[in-house]
């Protein structure tokens, strides 16, 4: 209790509302209104409202029916929906059988968040041709065109100012500028030899200083990781990991570093595996290809009963996530009916749908395939070739290999480049690694019959294209080949999956080779068939030694990500109210009418990714792509987007605070080649940013009736630390931050409290290590009690705006945390190897930036003595650290 009694002696505690629940209109219409259509309609609309009830509009819900009202606006809990669904009472709803676990949660959810209706429309189906994607588009702002004005940031922001009969607030101080520009770039606070050295007129400097800083790139790759749910874990009941999911953290850390222009950066995540590689300049390994991870931090389901439903529920994930993260658009509410406020058909999200559908998971190599060549050129002068095995024709198969079978497999990594023959990836060094995959084919047969050889590699058919858990779905679709030299057959019983579509995927991920012969489909078993063996890798021609020192060297380059990959194009047909059971007409791969036009065709080959990520970034046609990301960089410096909804720009987000302003940044980004270094610096520079958090003197008794939020930007805002800045700050303060960038995770510390499916075998220090926050590996079943205290989104879709609360729990974790008691004793530990007359000073100055007041040293210098009656010197200096970071200061920006 003493902190916290000395913290609120220093200052004054600071209230930050808290951001809207998320259970609000879009939850409605992508969660709640195709459940009441498909299980409550039949009987409950205005065509048919059976009991009296009528759940097609929100006024049928409100006034309920025979038995009164559904909804107790009240006592949400008490609402009669709440006990008709749960079959507590006579009245059981539906009658022909309980909704499921999940139906139940998302009305019970729903309704306890107030029951949020959506728009009343009639009946819009894309198949009716009623709805006019031109008309939307035009009837708002989003879709226009950028119209730029003029003026700068300031001379704009101070226009809506005089208007108002307001005076922005005076330029803020040295120290708290400075404390805010270091949080707000890097993530990190001034030392207080930084503190000393810094003057006003040296800020551009400073701004230049601290965007060409690595700790940069840590700070908005953190940004960039909410809005992509980054996770290294699956979730669910497993928390299954996610293979060397840190490369594509690492990657955002990079390209945010390196200054890469926003819109190759967008290309190379959503198709980064087909455009020219960008290589990492110091370990040479494929930057465009690890940015395809994007698409693959969604939760994973191990085993779902449904997979072809599985696999609906993740691509929409994966579909969510990309139209909030580019667009801010809520693409995901067409995948049952048209967008009910937006220009977005249900068949442009099918379209996307199959975009993805086509493609596939990958744990993929990402070294330069180009040093690898210079190896293998060299182990051919010294080694004979494998023979030329002599495959025939076998016209009872779906494959045989024997002919150009290399045009329409998919081959990744160099262990299977075309050779002679059927595939081998052992041909040239069984220290090659890669990935074999077939066309995709549909389940028709019973049986699936794959004649291979070789050993230390496995055979998978993947399901309906992703597969994202390190298992296949049950047991029986994955088999280890290690049989040797002989052919012989893998049998994978297909009942369960017929009319599904899958492909087979040959992995050599180590040591040893593979080899495939032949693939049937049959209805029943194969009999054992010829013998046939493959032949024996690489026989030595010359000297021995130098084959292995150059096989040796193979090793270096075995580096993996997850990614994705191209497979075979096929369109996706709608599905009726979002069933995937109940298909409707066949869609094209496109991207959306209202950016790209009505009538597109699908790309000729592959799954069209790359024609996606082209027409995303073309600004001649979409607006959004740069209005959406120049806002984002508003929101993290000003606390609040120009559209205070930065991951929804449609009908249901708020309109901008100042339009001409969005679009004079976005345009400005573009003709700069969407530099986003430039981005920050011109915002950094400006008068605006640079003002004090006090409003002008001369007009603050204005300011609560004029503008109150702060929404004119009469002065800057006070903002509250991140989770991580909070914990990265104590590692600062205490001397312990480890500013080594990169790198893979470190394991969550655990408690004997920590429990929960996929408890990690390992734990973690109290520390972490000393390493940056973004360091720390996120398991989704495990996430940081600290972060979770203070705001930590929940990796499962875009955040773009995290919650701010002021709550209790706040000050327990600051007061009890184990990690907060060790860095403060650290702290205190390091102040007593100075200078008693020092060490205060010092502490304001590490904490706050800023000199202590001679009140506030006079206290603090009482305390010390107070408490060095009853403890340790070192334990009393602790104490006071203790308070200082528990105090509102230390967690705010001014």
């Amino acid at each position: 209790m003493r902190g916290i009694v000395i913290g609120i002696l220093f200052f004054p505690a600071i209230q930050i509302s808290s951001v809207e629940p998320n259970i609000d209109q879009e939850y409605f219409e992508k969660s709640v209104r195709p459940l009441i259509i498909e299980r409550c309609q039949k009987c409950h609309s205005t065509a048919k409202s059976k009991g009296g009830l009528d759940l097609s509009t929100s006024s049928g819900f409100l006034r309920g029916g025979d038995t009164g009202p559904a909804f107790d606006k009240k006592n949400p809990g008490e609402s009669l929906i709440l006990k008709a669904i749960a079959y507590d009472q006579d009245l059981k709803m539906p009658p022909s059988g309980k909704l499921s676990e999940s139906e139940l949660k998302v009305l019970n959810d729903w309704i306890q968040g107030g029951a949020p209706w959506g728009k009343d429309v009639g009946k819009v189906s894309s198949e009716t041709h009623s709805f006019d994607v031109r008309a939307i588009a035009a009837a708002h702002w989003a879709f226009e065109p950028l119209k730029p004005g003029v003026g700068t940031i300031d001379s704009q922001i101070r226009e809506g100012l005089r208007k108002q009969g307001l005076k922005p607030a005076e330029p803020a101080n040295a120290g708290t500028l400075l404390r805010r520009v270091m949080f707000d770039v890097t993530g990190l606070p001034p030392s207080p030899e930084e503190l000393k050295n810094f003057r006003l007129e040296e800020y551009p400097q400073l701004v230049d200083r601290l965007l060409a800083s690595p700790h940069y790139g840590e700070r908005w790759a953190r940004h960039w990781l909410d809005l992509v749910r980054y996770a290294e874990t699956r979730g669910h009941e497993f928390d299954f990991a996610i293979p060397d999911a840190w490369r594509y953290r690492d990657y955002v850390v990079r390209a945010f570093n390196e200054n890469i222009p926003y819109d190759r950066f967008v290309r190379e995540q959503v198709a980064g595996d087909l455009l020219n590689p960008r290589w990492n300049a110091s370990d040479h390994t494929n930057e465009s290809m690890i940015a395809t991870g994007f698409w693959h931090f969604g939760e994973g389901i191990h085993s779902p009963v449904d997979v072809r439903q599985n696999e609906a529920d993740r691509i929409d994930n994966m579909i969510d996530v990309f139209g909030k993260t580019f667009l801010g658009l809520t693409i995901a509410c067409a995948r049952c009916h048209d967008h009910k406020f937006d220009p977005i058909r249900t068949a442009d999200y099918y379209s996307l749908y199959g975009i993805l559908s086509s493609s596939r998971y990958g744990h993929e190599l990402i070294d330069d395939p180009r040093e690898v060549e210079k190896i293998l050129k060299e182990l051919r002068t010294l080694r004979q070739p494998l023979p030329k095995d002599q495959a025939q024709p076998i016209p009872e198969a779906w494959d045989d290999f024997s002919g150009d079978w290399h045009k329409n497999w998919f081959i990744t990594g160099p262990a299977f480049r075309p050779g002679p023959g059927y595939p081998h990836s052992g041909r040239e060094s069984l220290n090659l690694q890669g990935t074999l995959r077939s066309p995709t084919f549909p389940i028709s047969k019973r049986y699936l019959a794959i004649r291979t050889a070789g050993k230390g590699t496995q055979l998978r058919l993947i399901l309906n294209h992703l597969q994202l858990i390190q298992d296949p779905i049950y047991g029986g679709l994955k088999h280890a080949v290690q049989h040797g030299e002989e052919f012989r057959w893998v049998v994978i019983d297909l009942q369960m999956w017929q009319g599904q579509n899958a492909y087979i995927e040959l992995i050599d991920d180590g040591p040893g080779y593979a080899a495939i012969r032949e693939v049937r489909f049959l209805d029943s078993p194969p009999a054992a068939g010829p013998k046939e063996s493959c032949p024996a890798p690489h026989p030595i021609l010359n000297d021995g030694s130098v084959i292995a020192k150059l096989e040796s060297s193979l090793n270096r380059y075995q580096h993996r990500a997850i990614a994705m990959v191209d497979g075979s194009g096929l369109n996706e047909h709608v599905f009726i109210r979002g069933n995937p059971k109940l298909k409707g007409p066949e869609v094209t791969r496109h991207f959306l009418e209202v950016f790209s036009g009505p009538n597109q065709s699908s790309p000729p080959l592959g799954s069209g990714r790359l024609e996606l990520a082209n027409s995303l970034v073309d600004p001649t046609n979409n607006p959004l792509v740069a209005r959406v990301f120049v806002n984002r960089i508003w929101h993290h410096y000003f606390g609040t987007g120009l559209v205070p909804t930065p991951d929804d720009f449609g009908k249901l987000g708020q309109t901008p605070r100042n339009r001409e302003l969005l679009d004079n940044l976005a345009s400005e980004f573009i003709r700069d080649g969407w530099n986003i270094k430039n981005l920050h610096r011109r915002i950094l520079l400006s008068q605006t940013y640079r003002q004090s958090s006090l409003p002008h003197p001369d007009t603050a008794q204005s300011i609560p009736t004029i503008d109150p939020q702060n929404k004119l930007l009469h002065c800057a805002p006070v903002k509250r630390l991140e989770a991580e800045s909070i914990r990265d700050a104590l590692l600062a303060i205490s001397g312990r931050l480890d500013r080594t960038v990169g790198g893979p995770g470190v394991l969550p510390h655990l408690t004997e409290f920590t429990i929960g499916r996929g408890r990690p075998g390992g734990n973690g220090p109290v520390d972490g290590n000393g390493r940056r926050s973004i360091y720390l590996q996120v398991r989704r079943n495990f996430i940081n009690p600290f972060f979770s205290a203070f705001d930590y989104p929940t990796p499962f879709t875009t955040i773009g705006r995290r919650t701010v609360s002021n709550v209790p729990a706040q000050a327990l974790v600051l007061l009890n945390n184990p990690f907060v008691l060790g860095e403060t004793s650290r702290w205190a530990k390091n102040l007593l190897k100075i200078p008693a007359d020092s060490r205060i000073d010092l502490m304001y100055q590490s904490a706050y930036a800023r000199n202590v007041t001679p009140e506030e040293k006079i206290l603090a210098r009482q305390f010390i003595e107070e408490q060095t009656r009853s403890q340790s010197e070192l334990q009393a200096w602790t104490e006071l650290a203790h308070a200082l970071v528990n105090a509102k200061e230390f967690i705010f920006l001014e």
